[in-house]
């Protein structure tokens, strides 16, 4: 076991800037996720720490000892890629074995004991059956378990884990998420698990990290962040369907949304203070989540804004619902008992105890979130 802290490091490949004076520390025994949208610089952050990727500058350690230039072999961590990397004239039993019989590890275990664990890890990812196998004999989903299972059979310092499960179905993604959760608490192993699946990092972080093109947007507890987050960037990423973002200026007793026709949403007198102090005549985004949005008649004086569906997905239990209000188009998630008929006008009603405020210009959170602090 062993923590893992970044300090303030870049690379660049050319001109493009893939990590950007990036810093977090990774608990020793955590569960770490890098979460970002494909391009966010995951993969390279995940590359210079097991020393693929030599940095540019700043400085890595792992149990408090500065690794930022040792060798990818000395580092004692074990790595699992979304692309496989299985050798081919390998069988998967072979492919299983072989991290256990490299130079520095082969005396950790004798040959059967060695045989044993592989067999273990193949009994907990299904492959069993495999293991006499070659690669090119199995499929995209049955490589991706042989690949994950090449990492989970050591015991090193550091587990890295870049979209470890990304091409299994439904079912048995569901399935190795709580696998690799308990795996890695009965190990004690710290483990950075890279993903553009914002459900995906909800579920497994203990510590969820947000990247945006190279920057850490925020680090801090998937709670904290889906709650409470710095700004719009990250309050959107974070929501699924995306947070609906609208523009809108402070008047008396309430926003005066400036998108469509003339709404004006009410605020309690709370809110209304805070966002007087923070931001009296500047205009601010309005951000509201999907799930936060429920339906009404458009007569019932409980409806804050009407508008007509232009869009139903129905996804079993639940619903997205889109509304067309004008111009301008709002995403909801509802039970899908309670789902409105496509084409039919409704009128909308939000959750403003839910509404999270950002300045306009920087996307700052200015309001919003303060009294909330656990998930559903």
């Amino acid at each position: 076991m062993a923590t893992l802290e970044l300090k303030n490091v870049s690379k660049k490949f050319g001109a493009v800037t893939a990590m950007n004076k990036v810093s977090f520390s990774a608990d020793e025994g955590g569960f770490f996720v890098l979460l970002g949208a494909p391009g966010a610089g995951k993969t390279t952050t995940i590359n210079t720490i097991c020393g693929i990727e030599e940095v540019d500058e700043g400085k890595i350690t792992l149990g408090g000892e500065d690794i930022t230039h040792e060798l990818p072999q000395t580092r004692d961590m074990a790595i699992a890629f979304e692309n496989y990397a299985l050798y081919p004239h390998l069988t998967v039993f072979q492919n299983l074995l072989f991290p256990l019989e490299s130079p520095l590890r082969a005396k950790e275990m004798s040959k059967n004991e060695r045989a044993k664990r592989v067999k273990e890890i193949a009994d907990l990812l299904s492959i069993s059956e495999l293991l006499h196998r070659y690669p090119r004999e199995l499929s995209g989903g049955q490589k991706q378990r042989v690949s994950l299972g090449r990492t989970l059979v050591r015991r090193p310092k550091l587990y890295l884990l870049d979209e470890p499960i990304a091409h299994l179905d439904a079912k048995l993604r569901h399935r190795m998420r709580s696998e690799l959760k308990k795996i890695q608490k009965e190990f004690g192993i710290t483990a950075i698990y890279a993903t553009p699946d914002q459900l995906e990092a909800l579920s497994m972080a203990d510590t969820l990290a947000i990247l945006n093109k190279g920057v850490i947007e925020q680090v801090g507890t998937p709670d904290d962040i889906y709650y409470h987050p710095v700004n719009s960037y990250v309050a959107g990423f974070i929501s699924d369907p995306p947070m609906n973002f609208m523009p809108a200026l402070l008047g008396n007793g309430g926003l005066d949304l400036t998108w469509g026709e003339p709404c004006r949403i009410p605020l309690g007198a709370g809110d209304h203070r805070a966002l007087e102090q923070k931001a009296a005549g500047q205009p601010v985004k309005v951000g509201v989540r999907p799930v936060d949005i429920s339906f009404v008649s458009p007569s019932d004086p409980r409806a804050q804004m009407k508008g007509k569906v232009a869009m139903l997905d129905t996804l079993g239990q639940t619903s997205i619902v889109m509304v067309e209000i004008g111009p301008n188009r709002m995403m909801a998630k509802v039970d899908s008992d309670h789902r409105p008929e496509h084409g039919e006008a409704v009128g909308i009603c939000i959750k403003m105890e839910r509404v999270l405020y950002f300045e306009a210009a920087s996307g700052l959170r200015i309001h919003g979130g303060e009294s909330v602090g656990t998930a559903e």
